[in-house]
Order: structure tokens, then sequence, then C-alpha cells
């Protein structure tokens, strides 16, 4: 069961990406003036391959106004690293305004493991190396089928048009195995826009996603080294710096995170450094952007003292309950991070819960209580005798279990009593406690 992600939306930022398929004889600025925002250029392919159209269409795309992005036609069966180094090579001097994306499109016959690995890797190194965290390209079905849950940190960009609705999209792109969301949506692959000749795919970019990124449109200019981030540099990597630095407790009092590498951020920088015994000159280098990313991995873990705490069942004491309509499956006891649905009539085992017993734990997280309802067992006793039964009796008083006990005299005596939930596990113990049979 996955989970069905969101929809289109018109206030949503629409943009293009482009190849060598699409010529380098494109006039950006009628398509700045179609309305388009950014574009996607491709970069490189593999370990050899580099786009020739890539350079005189970042220049003119960012002469027109648009923001501008690049991606990698990535092969899961090289090595994730190498790749990432031709890419960032590639990259050179050319500024980026959105973040980088891996393009990840066919699993070259790997398991989803091997798949799911490569991507890990491969994004792992590239924030590793600039600091910007990047965005996987995929198409749906592909994702649904080669990805697990350790690829849903990063964002996503998915793909999704069928040969007969390739024109004008889909509204949604459907459900998802892993990810809640999408950052990017591209709809077609077809799409007539002015200023290009032929079909370009089309996408639409969350405005709540775009706001994050978005440090405004930087003049074309010479830039350090990904690695390397200093006062006099602006951009993406930038600003996704300054909001880290501002989570971890540094302050940014003037300018906040702008995307302008600054005296005040050098300053900031300084005191980080200081404060984790590193090499203190103000500039962010590979030591400085690891330890950061380091810290804010650990920040958005939840901590164990603030989750709730979790009564755990085991195999004996779990009963089945019934989800009550489509109801979020989450990573948390907090009920943080929804990253699975499952559809309403859905039946599944509870292996344990919460205090209050607000959230059921479940096989790969929690449910809310509130959305399932505990399937109904029937307990049958052997070798009841006349005080046990009184005993069982008072028990279930004691307890509030609105339970009949029926109890049938005849022969060797026995009795049956219908139950569900956490009364089920409460029956159970009490039976086990006494060393009373019962199937």
């Amino acid at each position: 069961m996955g989970n069905k992600l969101q929809s289109r939306n018109s206030q949503n930022i629409l943009g293009l990406d482009v190849s060598h398929h699409n010529g380098n004889n494109i006039d950006w600025k009628k398509v700045a003036a179609a309305g388009y925002k950014f574009v996607y250029l491709k970069l490189s392919e593999g370990k050899s391959y580099v786009d020739k159209t890539t350079y005189d269409n970042y220049i003119a795309a960012k002469n027109a106004g648009l923001r501008v992005g690049f991606y990698h036609f990535a092969h899961p069966d090289n090595d994730p690293i190498a790749e990432v180094d031709f890419f960032l090579k590639k990259l050179d001097g050319m500024k980026a305004d959105l973040p980088h994306c891996l393009d990840l499109e066919e699993n070259k016959g790997l398991s989803k493991a091997k798949v799911t690995a490569f991507a890990v890797k491969w994004m792992e190194y590239l924030q590793k190396k600039t600091g910007i965290t990047p965005i996987l390209y995929t198409g749906l079905s592909f994702s649904n089928s080669n990805f697990t849950n350790a690829v849903a940190k990063y964002p996503l960009w998915v793909a999704r048009y069928s040969e007969s609705n390739r024109v004008k999209g889909f509204t949604n792109p459907g459900e998802s195995n892993v990810w809640n969301k999408w950052a990017m949506f591209q709809y077609t692959d077809q799409g007539k826009v002015n200023g290009i000749k032929g079909n370009v795919d089309v996408n639409e970019m969350d405005l709540a996603f775009f706001k994050s990124i978005d440090t405004g449109v930087t003049v074309v200019g010479d830039a350090n080294p990904p690695s390397m981030l200093q006062n006099g540099d602006s951009g993406l990597a930038v600003k996704e710096l300054q909001q880290n630095i501002l989570k971890l407790g540094f302050k940014l009092p003037k300018y906040g995170a702008d995307g302008s590498y600054g005296y005040e951020m050098a300053a900031a920088i300084r005191a980080f450094q200081q404060k984790y015994n590193l090499i203190v000159d103000g500039k962010a280098g590979e030591q400085t952007l690891a330890k950061v990313a380091e810290l804010i991995a650990v920040l958005n873990k939840p901590k164990e003292e603030d989750l709730p705490k979790v009564t755990s069942l085991g195999d004996k004491y779990s009963f089945q309950v019934k989800a009550i309509k489509d109801i979020g499956v989450y990573k948390y006891a907090n009920l943080a991070e929804n990253f699975k649905t499952l559809k309403e009539g859905t039946i599944f085992s509870v292996y344990g819960y919460t205090e209050g017993v607000k959230a059921y734990a479940v096989p790969g997280g929690f449910v809310q209580s509130k959305d399932v309802e505990p399937i109904l067992v029937t307990l049958t006793t052997g070798g009841l005798s006349k005080d046990m039964e009184t005993e069982f009796r008072a028990f279930l008083k004691n307890e509030g279990i609105d339970s009949e006990l029926n109890v049938h005299a005849i022969g060797n005596p026995s009795a049956e009593i219908t139950v569900a939930g956490l009364d089920l596990v409460k029956v159970k113990q009490f039976l086990d406690t006494k060393d009373w049979y019962y199937k």
C-alpha cells in the first residue's frame, strides 16, 4: 500500500528540463516570457559522457533570468563516487541555482537493495562535497519497484505520463511506496513551449520547496570549487548552509539565510569551527560541511527521551486490527514522518502500544489507535472448575472487560469468551498467569 502523492497546484512553479535532444538553439527569453521560471540541464551520464549543449544553454538561460540546475543520468552498475566526481568535474565553474539532481531510471539488472545503496551513496557523497542536498529524479513505477525507504530523506522529482495522456499529463502522479510528497513533478514529455522546437519535458515545482531553495537569480560568474564556500560566494549551497547553521544555534541576526556568504556568515562559521575543534578560517570546506551534515542528521533524528514509552506485546500477545479508513503508518511513535498508507479495510497485527494507547506498534512503524478497529477473537478454556469460573468473572469485572463468559457445564466444563484488542491481551495474560488451558 502506497502513499497518495499530492496533486498539481496552480500556485506551483513551472519549469523545463532539456538535453542535447532539444538542441542548443533554444530562445530562452521566449521561454521566460512564456512563464517558465527554471530549467534543469543534462550535464553528464555515467563516467564519461558530457552533454555538449549544456554550457551554451546555461549561459543563455541564466541571462534570460531563469534559475538553472543540472542533472546526471546514472548507471547504477558503476561506482557512485566515480560518477559524482565526474559530474562535479564537468560542472566546473557553472553555478547551480537549484539542487543537483541524480537521474536514476535504469536498474541494470540489479536488486532493489543494490539500486538503493547506489543512490544513497551517490547522494550522500555529493552532499558532502557540495553542501547541497540533492534531488532524485525517477519514474513512479520504477521507484516503487527499485527503491526502499532509505532514499525517502531526499526530495523526489517524479515523472509520470502515459502514452494516451502524454501531452496533457496527469494531475496527480499516483501512489508511492517510499515518499509521501513530491518536490517536482514531470507531468509530460510532449510539452509545447514558445522558443523551443519540438516537444519538451514540462515540470511543476512544489511552491513550498521552491521557497526553501530559492536565492534569487544570480549573475553568471566564476565559482569556487564545490567543496569550498567562502566570503563572496552566493547561491543555493550558501543558503542551505545558512539554514543549517541557524538550526544548530548559531546566529545570523542581520541578514539571515539570504544565500550570500558575507562577513556575518564567515563569523558564524568561525564560531562553529571553534566549537567543534576545526581549523578556524571562516571558510566552509569539506571538513566543516561534513560536520554540519553530521550534526543536522543527529538533530533531525527524534531523541529517545522525546518518544512515548512503548509497551511491547511480542508475538504471543499480538492482536489483529482493521483500518477503518485510509490511514498513515508513521516512522516514530510520536507520529512523525508518515511514510506509508494502509487502505481502509486492511487487516494487520499490532505488536505494542504507547502510553495512553494513542498509537499501536506495527511492522515497520506505528499507527494511531483511533484509526483502527480491533478484530474480535473467541477463546475457549478447558477444565474450568466452579472456583475458577468465579475467579475469572471477578477478573473481568475488576478490569472492566465487558464481554460475556459463556460456561458449558456438560462433560468437561469449559468456557468461551469473545474479546478484542488490549482486552484480549489482558485475558490471555490472566489465563497464562493461572496456567489455565485455552485455545
